[in-house]
């Protein structure tokens, strides 16, 4: 696996499987359209697109909720899982004949285990354009989408 940066096809699969609103900004602020990890094997990509804090649920389970977007050769996917303490649980592969709950489970670790080096990568990237990588989702909205 690797952190690799999004180019405009996937990003457009991932904003037509999101439909962010731009009257709401909670449908994409936390929306990774520069970055994604990358299986070589399976030839899919998996990056962030909801993220929800237990601390604002107010729940009490004590989980974090994400979503994340599953780029396969057949489709764009929503998958969803809750993290506690670093243990991600309840992920469900969409295509379970393609990729494995347990391989989406490794991506997603994966994921959030090289923050750094997608940060990196993102800062690269938007080195040339009119914004950062912390308004970047929203400045992309804008200009292709909204």
């Amino acid at each position: 696996m690797k952190i690799i940066l999004l180019n405009d096809k996937q990003r457009k699969a991932i904003i037509n499987m999101v439909k962010p609103a731009e009257r709401d900004y909670f449908s994409y602020q936390n929306l990774n359209l520069l970055t994604a990890v990358y299986d070589e094997e399976k030839k899919v990509c998996l990056t962030v697109t909801r993220f929800m804090s237990s601390a604002i649920t107010r729940m009490d389970s004590h989980y974090d909720e994400y979503s994340y977007a599953l780029l396969t050769p057949l489709g764009c996917f929503s998958v969803s899982c809750t993290e506690s303490a670093g243990k991600y649980s309840n992920i469900f592969s969409p295509l379970p004949l393609f990729i494995s709950g347990q391989k989406i489970a490794e991506m997603i670790a994966y994921y959030n285990d090289n923050r750094s080096q997608r940060r990196d990568l993102a800062n690269e990237a938007v080195k040339d354009t009119d914004t950062n990588i912390y308004s970047y989702t929203e400045w992309y909205l804008k200009k292709h989408y909204f």
